[in-house]
């Protein structure tokens, strides 16, 4: 009579590839619904924050890599707020970021697209602004401006190596006063900006009054961010009649040399 004697390593081994299989199929699950929930989870906390009503139609975001992919993404004023149009409509939000730094408070970023179909900034009888109420709502007021040391003694507090800004439409609605006030603007804005680390930079795409508009709205947003953004727009506009003197002058040399 022959005994066949069982291998114990081949038992463990059987066990572990059952226990590995389990995990796996655990983590299948949890990828899933994280998918699915994650949207709902956001829109829920937004709407709870803010009283804006939030729609998702793709939301993706990797926990380890700080990677994040959104679209479809609409931000409806709350009621009884002017204007029926959506305060933002969003086609597409990607970043792929650095975790450590984000972690510590910094956006390191390699890529950031941002495409914007249209955002309707609205001014309500009271004079507040949906954006700064948003803001608000979600993070808190901005902190007061600090003191002149510790404003030069600031870090970059982000780093976009590459961003790609799109944004077709801005409408501005004032009804602060006796008539209301609509005004578009049909930006067509699609430009690539590199190293981006400054608020200054963010709204350089910006032009005319439509930069105005822009500076009202992201200085009331940021902590010191109208009085940068203000100093930009002289800036630009300074750059810009420099620029016509210049040419002007050119110009007129070659008529001179004219026979």
């Amino acid at each position: 009579m022959k005994i066949h004697l069982q291998n114990p390593n081949a038992h463990r081994g059987g066990f572990l590839a059952k226990v590995l299989l389990v995990l796996a199929l655990l983590a299948v699950v949890a990828a899933i619904v994280w998918v699915l929930l994650l949207p709902r989870i956001v829109a829920t906390t937004i709407r709870s924050k803010t009283g804006f009503a939030v729609k998702i139609d793709r939301l993706s975001v990797n926990p380890f890599t700080a990677k994040v992919q959104l679209g479809g993404f609409v931000v409806q004023n709350p009621e009884g707020w002017p204007e029926a149009a959506p305060f933002v409509e969003l086609r597409e939000f990607r970043a792929d970021a650095d975790l450590f730094p984000l972690l510590g408070g910094k956006l390191m970023a390699d890529e950031v697209v941002v495409d914007v179909a249209q955002v309707t900034l609205v001014k309500n009888k009271d004079g507040v602004l949906n954006a700064i109420a948003f803001k608000d709502g979600l993070a808190g007021p901005a902190s007061p401006e600090p003191a002149p040391k510790e404003k030069s003694a600031a870090k970059t507090e982000f780093l976009i190596k590459r961003m790609v800004v799109k944004f077709d439409k801005l409408t501005y609605a004032d009804h602060s006063g006796r008539k209301p006030s609509v005004k578009e603007y049909n930006l067509g804005i699609s430009r690539e900006l590199t190293n981006v680390d400054s608020v200054a930079d963010l709204v350089s795409p910006f032009s005319g009054a439509a930069f105005g508009v822009v500076t009202d709205a992201v200085g009331g947003m940021v902590a010191g961010g109208k009085d940068a953004l203000i100093g930009a727009g002289k800036l630009l506009q300074d750059g810009g009649a420099k620029a016509g003197e210049t040419l002007k002058g050119f110009m007129q040399s070659l008529d001179k040399k004219k026979p």
